[in-house]
């Protein structure tokens, strides 16, 4: 499978299809990422760490404000990350490009989940990864739904470019998130002067 809520390539059928024809001892002698691959994925990990720091003050920012009514006024310490992105952009102040950026951090998330929650390992001859997990749902969770006929291993491929080429993008919504914030804790008719 290509990123999450991607679709198939050509490139990631092929991969796939090399995965059906391999039995699951010999992919997992395949090469472990490399010291780059690690770097990429502790990036995408801890961009989501700041994500989820910027989010939570975000919330608790408009919480203060009044900005949330029922059921998210007071709550925002016990809220999920799901609960608390849906909190955040229930509150009608958000532009087209806000509320686009907002669902993007949100649908991205998967990619951090999988290559903080699976198992990872290089296409011998390929500049791709599987990624593998026994948990169903962390599986559903980067996927959205199971595969049929879930066997002994359930995993998804993913070009290494596609990866590589997602953080530029992270790090656009990183800043963007962290200005939002900035400017939602300017008291209102603040004009910065």
């Amino acid at each position: 499978m290509a990123l999450p809520d991607s679709t198939e390539t050509p490139h990631t059928l092929a991969l796939r299809k090399i995965v059906e024809e391999t039995g699951t001892e010999q992919m997992l002698g395949w090469p472990k990422p490399t010291d780059e691959d690690y770097a990429l994925f502790g990036k995408i990990t801890h961009i989501y760490s700041a994500f989820d720091f910027i989010l939570r003050y975000m919330a608790e920012t408009m919480d203060k404000q009044g900005m949330f009514k029922e059921p998210w006024a007071g709550k925002t310490q016990k809220l999920t990350m799901t609960q608390l992105a849906e909190a955040i952009q229930s509150f009608p102040i958000w532009s087209e490009s806000n509320k686009l950026a907002l669902e993007q951090i949100d649908s991205h998330r998967r990619v951090r989940n999988l290559v903080a929650h699976f198992v990872a390992r290089r296409f011998p001859d390929e500049d791709a990864y599987i990624f593998m997990t026994k948990s169903a749902i962390d599986y559903r969770r980067v996927y959205g739904e199971l595969p049929e006929g879930i066997d002994a291993m359930l995993y998804g491929v993913l070009d290494a470019q596609q990866l590589r080429g997602i953080v530029p993008l992270l790090e656009g919504l990183l800043k963007w998130a962290a200005q939002v914030l900035r400017d939602l804790s300017k008291p209102f008719g603040s004009t910065g002067a």
